[in-house]
C-alpha cells in the first residue's frame, strides 16, 4: 500500500532534514555570536567541537527516529519485517552523514539565513532526486551520481528494504553513507580549524 511504501521514505527525509538544519544553525549561531573566539583560548580543539555536536545531535536524532518508527509501526501498521538492529544501523549512518553535511553547510555559511537557505535547497534536492518521488533509474547518469551523494537516497532504499522486504542486498549503501560521513566531517573539521585559528 502507498502508506507502507512512503513511510520509511518519510522517516529518512525527516531525519536528514532535521540533522542538517539543527546542527548547521547551532554552529553558525556560535560562529556569529563569538563563541568560536572563546573556543580559541579554551583548551578545546576543532575536532572536539565537532565530536560534541555529532554526539549530542545523534542522541536527539535517535530519540526522534525511535518515536517515528514506533508511530509508523504501532499506529500506521507499517510492517517491520527486518532486523531492528540493522534498521538502527541504517538510521545511525543516515544521521551521521546528514550531520556531516550540516556541519559543512555551517562552515561555508556566513549567516543563519544562508544556512537555512542551503538546508532548504538540500531538502528540495532530496525530495526530487532521492527516489522519494521518482525512481533513481529514471534519471540520467550525471543526475544519478549527484543523487547518490545525498544520505537520504541511501536511507530510503535501505529503510524500505529492511522494513518492507525483511532485509537488503544493497550493503554497499552502508559503506556509501559512511564515506559521505567521513568526507564531510573531515572537510568540516578542516574548515572549522582554520576558522578557530583566525578567530
Amino acid at each position: 500500500q502507498v502508506l507502507a511504501y512512503f513511510g520509511p521514505a518519510v522517516l529518512a527525509l525527516i531525519l536528514q532534514h532535521l540533522a542538517v538544519t539543527l546542527v548547521a544553525l547551532a554552529l553558525v549561531r556560535e560562529r556569529t555570536s563569538g563563541v568560536i573566539e572563546l573556543f580559541r583560548v579554551a583548551p578545546v580543539n576543532a575536532w572536539e567541537v565537532i565530536a560534541g555536536k555529532v554526539l549530542s545531535y545523534m542522541l536527539i536524532g535517535g530519540f526522534i527516529a525511535a518515536a517515528t518508527v514506533g508511530l509508523l509501526v504501532g499506529v500506521f501498521n507499517i510492517p517491520m519485517l527486518g532486523d531492528p538492529a540493522t534498521l538502527a544501523v541504517a538510521i545511525a549512518l543516515v544521521l551521521l552523514a546528514s550531520l556531516g553535511i550540516g556541519l559543512l553547510i555551517a562552515v561555508i555559511s556566513d549567516s543563519e539565513r544562508q544556512a537555512v537557505q542551503l538546508s532548504l535547497l538540500l531538502l528540495l534536492a532530496s525530495v526530487f532526486f532521492s527516489g522519494f518521488v521518482l525512481a533513481i533509474s529514471e534519471f540520467t547518469e550525471p543526475v544519478r551520481a549527484l543523487a547518490y551523494l545525498l544520505p537520504v537516497t541511501h536511507g530510503i532504499s535501505l529503510m524500505q528494504d529492511i522494513m518492507l522486504r525483511g532485509g537488503t542486498t544493497q550493503n554497499w549503501q552502508f559503506a556509501a553513507l559512511m564515506a559521505i560521513a567521513v568526507v564531510t566531517l573531515a572537510v568540516s573539521w578542516f574548515g572549522l580549524r582554520r576558522g578557530m585559528t583566525r578567530a
